[in-house]
């Protein structure tokens, strides 16, 4: 069963004229989680997912990704491969109706990164850098 419970989704989108919003991460959420995904092949959505972001949209939320991405500060891939990725992602869901309301991803790794990338950060999740840029 693919239906999202109505008790987690209310049907009023503002709280004080405050927009509800959803943050999901990318990798194990959306799509099928492969390690360290860069090119639009290995992409996946996850079976339902499409389903159930349509549904959150219908009622009004606002739908924001927040993702680690180290794979750029390990240089398994560079930003531009993740903007291209990122774009045809958005794209595809906006095809299906779904229009992301926000995308923000945290290159660094502190012990694993290198060059700009090794860097202790606010963004990098669990901290909250990516959920107050937002």
């Amino acid at each position: 069963d693919n239906s999202i419970d109505e008790n987690i989704i209310g049907n009023s989108m503002t709280v004080n004229n405050v927009k509800r919003a959803i943050f999901i991460d990318r990798d194990g959420v959306l799509n099928v989680d492969k390690g360290y995904i860069s090119q639009i092949d290995d992409f996946e959505f996850i079976d339902g997912v499409i389903d159930a972001l349509q549904k959150f949209k219908e009622k009004g939320y606002l739908l924001v990704l927040i993702t680690n991405q180290s794979g750029i500060a390990r240089g398994y891939f560079t930003e531009e491969q993740f903007h291209r990725l990122t774009e045809w992602m958005d794209w595809s869901l906006a095809d299906r109706g779904v229009n992301l309301d926000g995308i923000y991803y945290c290159p660094h790794h502190a012990e694993q990164g290198s060059g700009k990338y090794k860097v202790e950060c606010d963004c990098r999740k669990p901290k909250p850098g990516m959920l107050l840029e937002a």
